[in-house]
């Protein structure tokens, strides 16, 4: 039995990568190196898969991307690929939170992890996942205060954060003596995600696939000041 042929975009990251798996099983990738513009480089990046493979768009069969919390540019352009790409070959879409790609991207010990995206002053973004490997979810993303931080540690293993970890969380990791590991954003982790819900059927409405944004993104709360809105 063929596999279908299936395109998984994770771009909401400084590191992205495209990956696209063929009728055979086989998995091919191409990774983009951060700081370029994703609307110059994803096209192309896709198309390249695409010649890796000896197929082309009319072969693709469903298309996964992530949703953020991550860069707003990069976030916007992966959505608008993967919507344009659903709607002009009429193949589902599935929305991958960017939670779920660092956990099952990310080597940590056996247990339960937070995930903590979009850290901005006291505060941040927390996923709690049980068992990353199987993609097996706790609740979903919150908003957290360093102030209400405590309960979210309770039989945590690890912590999945990057550089931008406010101190109060690395110091309330440290005093429970968790483990904080930097994270990994792999394509083809999306790609499996993307392959474990087009087998369920689990699509989503092309229109509803939104950016995850914590915070109003700061591009739009500049403009809105310029504008008095």
């Amino acid at each position: 039995m063929s596999s279908p042929v299936l395109l998984a975009i994770e771009c909401s990251q400084r590191y992205g990568g495209v990956a696209l798996q063929d009728r055979s099983g086989q998995v091919h990738t191409v990774d983009l190196e951060p700081g370029i513009r994703r609307d110059d480089v994803l096209q192309p990046a896709i198309e390249s898969l695409f010649d890796q493979a000896s197929l082309g768009p009319s072969d693709l069969e469903g298309c996964g991307c992530s949703l953020g919390p991550g860069g707003f540019t990069g976030l916007r352009i992966t959505i608008a690929t993967a919507r344009a790409m659903g709607i002009a070959l009429q193949i589902p879409l599935y929305g991958i939170p960017s939670a779920a790609v660092a956990a099952l991207s990310t080597p940590t010990p056996p247990g339960r992890v937070i995930v903590v995206l979009a850290s901005k002053g006291e505060s941040a973004w927390l996923t709690r996942i049980e068992h990353p490997r199987e993609g097996r979810w706790i609740g979903p993303g919150e908003l957290v205060a360093a102030k209400d931080l405590g309960p979210w540690l309770e039989g945590i293993v690890s912590i999945i954060a990057d550089e931008h970890l406010p101190g109060s969380f690395q110091r309330a990791a440290e005093a429970a003596s968790i483990e904080i590991v930097e994270p990994c954003y792999n394509a083809t982790c999306c790609l499996q995600m993307t392959s474990d819900r087009h087998k369920q059927g689990l699509h989503d409405d092309p229109m509803a696939m939104l950016p995850l944004y914590p915070r109003p993104p700061e591009a739009i709360s500049l403009w809105e000041a310029r504008e008095g809105t």
